[in-house]
């Protein structure tokens, strides 16, 4: 069946990282009002659709470039393999294009009165979904060109996703929701940076510029160190701007611990095919950071 094919393109080990900082923001929301439940699940699924679609699209966008081969380290993808043609994933992308599309419009429908800041969604909807095809798709590719990937998860996957979220939620924007929202971000640029050590040699040899090509793989890795205490940073005055109990640094804590462990295997990483299980884990880890964080501040 195909159906295996197609959950496996979807990259379900990624999708955590979708929902972390939706998650987050909902859970915070809640202490501070009351939210509807229904627009946390439009929120879920509008991300979930637009990191299946950008999944696609990197399988599609590798494979006609030539980056995903047989020499690179991570998992085989399923047009490289065969398993799904390039008109099929073609059709898939589109169709998810419209799903996210139509889903992030329900959602912006059902929550936003304004007719002004329904636009300016509406815009931001539109460039999710073309972010989300351009980053591997195209002449110029963004996730080619050196920091242009990091730059535009940090955007989608922490300001939009936490920030973005909770105006929906709770129809006000917060300060201090940027400071965690620069945290999830940095924790997913950490999750692409992995993956970017991972495939650099492959990439350098098929011209995909990511930073990880730029800085090569010593420094490569000191970024990531940057890049993890950087959000640890923004997380912990996150909490100490709302600190209401000791529990909040207790689970905060408790999180940090297994980052800084990350860290030390990356540091002493030299088996690339590793990075693979350290990739799955950050994303896992991330979204585990974002929900501890949030269910911390819940009374």
């Amino acid at each position: 069946m195909k159906l295996k094919y197609w959950i496996y393109a979807a990259r379900v080990y990624t999708l955590p990282l979708s929902f972390s900082g939706i998650t987050l923001s909902y859970l915070i929301s809640l202490s501070r009002t009351n939210v509807n439940f229904t627009v946390y699940v439009l929120c879920i699924v509008t991300a979930l659709l637009l990191q299946i679609l950008a999944n696609f699209s990197n399988d599609y966008g590798d494979s006609i470039t030539g980056v995903d081969n047989f020499r690179r380290v991570g998992p085989k993808r399923t047009i490289q393999c065969g398993f799904i043609s390039l008109s099929e994933m073609k059709k898939a992308i589109y169709i998810f294009s419209i799903l996210s599309f139509f889903s992030a419009f329900l959602l912006f429908y059902n929550t936003i009165k304004n007719i002004f800041i329904f636009f300016i969604y509406i815009i931001g909807i539109s460039m999710c979904v073309f972010s989300s095809i351009k980053y591997s798709i195209g002449p110029n590719p963004y996730g080619y060109t050196v920091g242009m990937g990091d730059l535009f998860v940090f955007i989608f996957f922490g300001i939009f996703s936490v920030e973005g979220s909770y105006f929906l939620y709770t129809h006000t924007l917060s300060m201090d929701m940027f400071f965690i929202s620069f945290s999830i971000g940095f924790l997913s640029v950490g999750v692409l940076n992995v993956n970017n050590m991972r495939d650099l040699d492959n990439d350098y040899e098929n011209g995909k510029h990511t930073i990880a090509v730029w800085l090569g793989i010593k420094y490569a890795k000191l970024y990531h160190v940057f890049i993890i205490l950087t959000s640890i940073f923004f997380g912990g005055y996150f909490i100490f701007l709302n600190q209401k109990t000791v529990y909040q640094w207790f689970f905060f804590i408790f999180i940090v611990v297994l980052l800084i462990l990350h860290i030390k295997r990356i540091i002493y990483m030299k088996n690339k095919k590793l990075f693979n299980s350290e990739l799955k884990k950050l994303a896992v880890l991330t979204f585990l950071y974002g929900f501890s964080i949030g269910i911390s501040f819940i009374n």
